[in-house]
């Protein structure tokens, strides 16, 4: 059974060559306060090399158990796993560069 859900992705860009464009995930919440108190810590304690942090706000579609698995998990789970949603809405939240 699918259900809709809004998640929050904090995103750290590690590279930029031309057009490629690195990012890793650094954390995925549920809760937006949570969400929001993490990225300024992020933000305020940035020593190592990166171009900026973003957080942004996802409405996803997907099996209720992707959601468990994918807050549990979400540091080691290969491209096909992503592949099992559907974005609905995407929102960028808040930037940093730096």
């Amino acid at each position: 059974m699918e259900e809709t859900k809004t998640l929050y992705f904090i995103e750290q860009t590690k590279n930029i060559e031309g057009s490629y464009i690195e990012i890793d995930t650094v954390l995925v919440e549920d809760s937006k306060e949570e969400a929001l108190q993490e990225f300024n810590q992020l933000v305020s304690e940035d020593c190592e090399k990166s171009f900026g942090y973003t957080l942004n706000e996802y409405q996803i579609k997907a099996e209720k158990s992707f959601f468990q698995k994918l807050i549990s998990s979400w540091k080691n789970l290969p491209a096909e796993f992503y592949r099992a949603m559907k974005v609905i809405t995407y929102q960028p939240l808040a930037e940093y560069q730096a």
